[in-house]
């Protein structure tokens, strides 16, 4: 896919709609001041705005202003929270934009996706409301005056009934296989959008990609099976990505990131080694591919 329509390309509006299972959240939350937030007691109290960003989400920074004003304008009506993603983030970056933006809204953390995971989308900015009743009543891509009009029926509590339901379709986990395997997380568009915002991270998959690659060569029979991320890519995406690093083995895309979620990875790329089901070893840092390549294969003659 294009660098400019990368972003883009999932812009389309959402119906409003209900949500065909009920919301589920953790207990508890932390945010990034590591105050403790109760989300799921909210859920029916009261309304709540629910904003999913990443602070290497261009979009995301653009919109962090207009977020403010409208938690300044709806604080004391609507439960409004920024849920950052809480993939391959680091404390320097959200401290560096709070401060730039002057944020006051509470930035919330999700855990291992367990709020993200409640909705199918595509990327961020995600813009979920949620009335007083816990219904999903309006999602979107985009900040704009449909938004605002939704935020003000929903301070108001003059949400106009749905006439249509989304069926959210979780995807189930898939089981591992016996023996020695290995999983792999990794991203479509990690090494070229991360490029200029985040060069240590593209470079970081670059190198976790050439060396699952010489993994798989040097060793025939190993079980692999690598996923990419949902967000931000297609089924076009993918094959785009096979040629380009000419990956000789299947790509999963993880839907909802619902694998990503199982084994409770929080970054890309990531590699989890297994025996028999049982995690053997897990790598993230990949600046020195040769020594991880060289554990990953101890690991795999390890009986």
């Amino acid at each position: 896919m294009q660098a400019r329509y990368f972003f883009t390309f999932f812009l389309f509006l959402l119906s409003p709609w209900i949500s065909a299972a009920p919301l589920q959240f953790e207990a508890q939350y932390q945010t990034f001041e590591k105050q403790p937030v109760a989300l799921q007691a909210l859920i029916g109290k009261k309304p709540v705005y629910l904003k999913f960003w990443a602070t290497w989400c261009l979009d995301c920074r653009r919109e962090l202003p207009s977020l403010e004003q409208t938690y300044q304008q709806y604080r004391d009506k609507i439960a409004i929270f920024a849920v950052n993603l809480n993939i391959n983030e680091t404390d320097e970056a959200i401290r560096s934009l709070q401060q730039k933006n002057k944020l006051t809204i509470p930035i919330l953390m999700d855990n291992n996706g367990t709020i993200a995971g409640n909705f199918e989308f595509k990327g961020t900015p995600f813009h979920v409301l949620i009335n007083a009743r816990g219904e999903v009543v309006y999602t979107t891509y985009k900040d704009d005056a449909q938004l605002a009009t939704q935020l003000a029926q929903l301070a108001s509590n003059t949400q106009p009934a749905t006439a249509s339901t989304m069926q959210t379709n979780a995807a189930s986990s898939t089981p591992l296989p016996k023996g020695t395997s290995v999983v792999y997380f990794s991203a479509t568009w990690c090494d070229w959008y991360m490029k200029d915002i985040n060069p240590e991270m593209a470079s970081n998959c670059i190198n976790a990609q050439q060396m699952v690659n010489k993994l798989y060569r040097n060793n025939p029979h190993l079980q692999l099976t690598t996923y990419v991320t949902h967000l931000w890519t297609e089924q076009a995406d993918i094959a785009e990505y096979t040629k380009k690093f000419a990956i000789p083995y299947p790509i999963t895309m993880d839907d909802n990131n619902q694998q990503f979620r199982q084994l409770q990875a929080n970054g890309y790329p990531t590699i989890i080694v297994f025996e028999d089901g049982r995690e053997m070893g897990r790598f993230t840092n990949f600046d020195n591919a040769g020594k991880v390549q060289k554990e990953i294969e101890a690991l795999l003659k390890e009986k």
